[in-house]
């Protein structure tokens, strides 16, 4: 499928907008290319705290991107790690530093001081001093509040690997489509995994939502990978969208080193919009724009949306 840039006739500009027009809804749940903040804005702001997707939907970005995990007790949290490392986390009550965080309970969670430790890989990063680790519905409340347009990529952080994820795995996608149900958020989320066997249950349970299949070539997206969910990677090697659409997603989300032209061509000719993650580099963000994405995760939407105006 190639991309030409032509100038249409006066005869033809209708149809030729009426078809792009078509193609961007069926290709993409936005209708502009989504400039999606990840775990906030967290080249600005310390990551996953409420106030790093602040400074993301101040900067004016069209989605975030954010993980999330369940505690102990069956509440959804926003947070990356499944465990809470020290490089990001200080106690101020009880030591919880390396625990895991679906072995503590959400009381125990809320002692856990997230904000304060900035990160030297973002020199502009900021503290949030005091800052902890919010839950799905509580971030979705101050979306509503702040950026009541914003679509949410929300990733389930699930390891196929693991025991009793098939446990995990129903529990924790209950949960998250309970609070977006509660927040109405549904028709601007997208259900994120590397693990395909969560965007096949979430076809079953909510076929409404739209799906995102995220990978990485030669290690999520590989033979045997247990990540594929019902997928046999020998049934489409080279050809990451088309296991994509395989397992029913609606959107591709490979790392943006994988992203070329040829990728997206072919997503778009099964129907499907491309989200590469996380671009971070001006040359990165030009180059996976022209290649035709649809979307990108940036660590830094303030600078991606001046990069490319």
């Amino acid at each position: 499928m190639q991309h030409l840039l032509v100038e249409p006739s006066p005869a033809t500009s209708t149809s030729l907008t009426q078809r792009l027009h078509h193609r961007s809804e069926r290709l993409w749940p936005g209708s502009r290319l989504d400039i999606q903040g990840h775990r906030g804005a967290r080249a600005r702001v310390v990551e996953s705290t409420i106030e790093s997707f602040v400074a993301a939907f101040d900067a004016g970005a069209t989605g975030v991107e954010l993980d999330v995990r369940l505690t102990a007790d069956g509440h959804v949290v926003v947070w990356h790690d499944p465990r809470l490392e020290p490089e990001k986390c200080s106690s101020t009550r009880d030591d919880l530093i390396g625990a895991r965080v679906d072995e503590l309970t959400l009381d125990q969670l809320r002692t856990v001081d997230v904000g304060s430790r900035t990160s030297a890989a973002f020199p502009l990063q900021r503290p949030a001093p005091g800052a902890g680790i919010p839950t799905l519905s509580e971030l979705l409340a101050v979306g509503r509040d702040r950026a009541p347009d914003i679509w949410w990529t929300i990733e389930l952080k699930l390891d196929p690997t693991e025991p009793g994820v098939d446990r995990t795995r129903a529990l924790l996608l209950d949960s998250v489509l309970a609070a977006v149900a509660a927040a109405g958020t549904g028709p601007r989320t997208l259900v994120h995994s590397f693990d395909w066997a969560a965007l096949e249950l979430a076809q079953q349970l909510a076929p409404e939502l739209h799906r995102s299949a995220l990978a990485v070539t030669g290690v999520t997206y590989t033979e045997g990978s247990p990540w594929l969910g019902g997928v046999d990677w020998r049934d489409h090697r080279d050809d990451l969208a088309g296991a994509a659409a395989a397992v029913g997603a609606h959107v591709v989300a490979p790392h943006h080193d994988s992203v070329d032209a040829e990728l997206v061509a072919r997503a778009h000719e099964l129907g499907l919009g491309v989200l590469p993650w996380t671009v971070n580099d001006p040359d990165d963000l030009r180059r996976v724009v022209a290649a035709g994405v649809d979307g990108l995760i940036t660590d830094d939407p303030e600078l991606a949306l001046s990069v490319l105006g």
